[in-house]
């Protein structure tokens, strides 16, 4: 019982730092675009919210997951409108609005930076370093590559743990990890699954911080590394390739590639494993991933996807026999096999 409580509390704390840039964005929506007023006049439907408020359709698609995780938005016949709470206190000419109480905070340099995003899709600096670069070319930098490693390192000894204890892998024989950071979850996963062998695809210079990961953990005999771009050509020989927390980073075109080299190069009865926060069938939660995915959309070209978009995916590629697991901390696996 003390054990199951203590997983709680790290779920919380996970979600206290993953869900730091979602009061910017509702802010942002408030304070630039008068989110509510808008939708207040009557319901709109996705591509007109785009159109009307001229905002890109992941950065959008984001809010909206968002608002209506956090009941400020409902949606009826594929239109999106004000819930009660938000009607009363969230259109600028309601008596008691608390608009002006949420545009005191709006020169907060995240608002200001996602007020561009949602106009121009593209992602702000990592962390909103002032004139930083985004996540994609700050991993090209040897010391913000050694320094993120390490940041998903520490909270993949919680998560990588869990799913290792969920994942059935004993028909199986080599996995890979594709975009593997630190080794974590191929190291959980070798730990439990003696009978594996395991690889870390990585792009250099983070194929390096991997080597030194894996070294620490005294996991080099079971566990190697290749260095590689997992958008170009996969190795080959492997029954099961794993992507964790890597789909969130790229954008809808780059997910459904990187589903497509996996399919290419897995054996026959292969299986894909995505492990990921991911939003439920309807994007309504949890809220925790709506959160999490608005800093994701900040700061990198992805978001949060849901169960259903990347299940959507996998058959579109070929992959049969798709099966969701919870696992913790509202991280799901999902894997689609090879037929």
């Amino acid at each position: 019982m003390k054990g199951h409580l203590l997983h709680n509390d790290l779920s919380r704390l996970l979600r206290y730092r993953d869900s730091i840039y979602a009061s910017d964005l509702l802010v942002c929506a408030i304070a630039y675009f008068d989110f509510f007023t808008f939708l207040n006049k009557c319901p709109k439907t996705f591509d007109e919210i785009c159109n009307k408020l001229r905002i890109q359709p992941r950065p959008a698609d984001v809010l909206l997951s968002l608002l209506v995780s956090m009941e400020l938005v409902e949606t009826c016949e594929q239109k999106y409108g004000l819930t009660e709470l938000s009607a009363t206190y969230l259109v600028s000419d309601k008596p008691g609005s608390l608009v002006p109480y949420y545009c005191s905070l709006k020169n907060r340099p995240q608002c200001v930076e996602f007020r561009e995003i949602l106009q121009t899709g593209k992602p702000a600096g990592w962390s909103s370093k002032k004139d930083g670069k985004d996540w994609m070319k700050s991993m090209q930098d040897q010391e913000f590559a050694d320094t993120f490693t390490a940041a998903m390192d520490s909270r993949g000894v919680f998560l990588a743990q869990r799913l290792a204890e969920r994942f059935n892998l004993s028909q199986h024989t080599a996995l890979l990890d594709i975009a593997g950071g630190s080794g974590t979850y191929a190291c959980s996963i070798a730990q439990i699954n003696s009978h594996l062998a395991a690889t870390v695809l990585e792009l250099p210079p983070v194929d390096l911080a991997t080597k030194r990961s894996i070294e620490s953990k005294g996991m080099s005999s079971q566990v190697n590394v290749v260095a590689g771009n997992m958008f170009e050509e996969l190795p080959t020989g492997y029954d099961v390739h794993l992507f964790a927390n890597a789909f969130h980073d790229w954008d809808i075109d780059s997910v459904e590639k990187l589903t497509a080299n996996s399919f290419r190069s897995l054996t026959s009865g292969g299986l894909i494993a995505i492990f990921d926060a991911h939003l439920n069938q309807f994007k309504n939660g949890p809220l925790s991933v709506a959160e999490y995915s608005c800093l994701l959309m900040h700061s990198t070209e992805g978001k949060c996807y849901s169960i259903t978009e990347i299940s959507d995916i996998f058959t579109s590629i070929g992959f049969g026999q798709i099966v969701v697991t919870n696992v913790a901390a509202d991280r799901t696996l999902i894997t689609g096999k090879k037929d």
